[in-house]
């Protein structure tokens, strides 16, 4: 087997065990709500275990939208009010918060798929909390600015946005990182991070319409 290939394989493997990762939490959520109306002593109890339901299962759906559209095969235009929704949706139950300043109608197949996976990284990176930013430059390139009290970018991260094989440490953070670098590439484009005290950019420059 050569080396592109391996690499191959293992991006592959590793993307669906950070899937698996990512949605699994939401699964154990909804058994736990069952749970809380299975043992519910009374309307009351029933009722919030009923709206604890109905969130994991919110949830469930915008974790499972959201991939499907990040990292499921893409050919056409996205819609960014679709986009900003699934976005929304990523950012719902975690501590960081999204701003949304994009203000295109629409993005490419590539750059759609390539700002959802860099909205996970940052909000990987604020981990304590902050502010994502989505915003495009003049020059029609993505910039997702992350700034938090202790926003940070995994060695990982760098090395996957970089184009490094894996080697060690967290790879669930790093094939999201190799993903982004590969889809860029294969359009023709490429991918930046930039990390200063308590601000990381992340950009991507593609062709038009990629």
């Amino acid at each position: 087997m050569d080396e592109t290939a391996r690499r191959l394989g293992q991006l592959v493997e590793r993307l669906a065990d950070r899937l698996c990762h990512d949605i699994s939490s939401s699964s154990q959520a909804i058994a736990s709500g069952l749970d809380l109306l299975r043992e519910a002593a009374g309307p009351v109890e029933r009722d919030e275990a009923i709206a604890f339901l109905g969130e994991a299962l919110a949830s469930q759906r915008a974790k499972v939208g959201y991939a499907r559209r990040a990292f499921g095969p893409a050919t056409q235009a996205a819609d960014a009010t679709e986009l900003k929704d699934l976005a929304l949706g990523l950012y719902v139950d975690i501590r960081p918060t999204l701003d949304w300043t994009l203000t295109a109608s629409s993005l490419g197949p590539t750059a759609a798929r390539t700002l959802l996976v860099l909205l996970q990284i940052a909000a990987d990176a604020l981990a304590v909390g902050g502010v994502a930013r989505v915003s495009m430059e003049a020059d029609g390139g993505l910039t997702v600015l992350a700034t938090g009290p202790r926003v940070a970018v995994k060695d990982e991260v760098r090395a996957g946005l970089a184009g490094e094989a894996f080697d060690s440490g967290l790879a669930g953070r790093w094939v999201q990182g190799s993903f982004v670098a590969m889809l860029a590439a294969q359009a023709g484009g490429e991918v930046k991070v930039d990390a200063r005290e308590g601000v990381v950019r992340f950009s991507v420059s593609l062709p038009a319409g990629a």
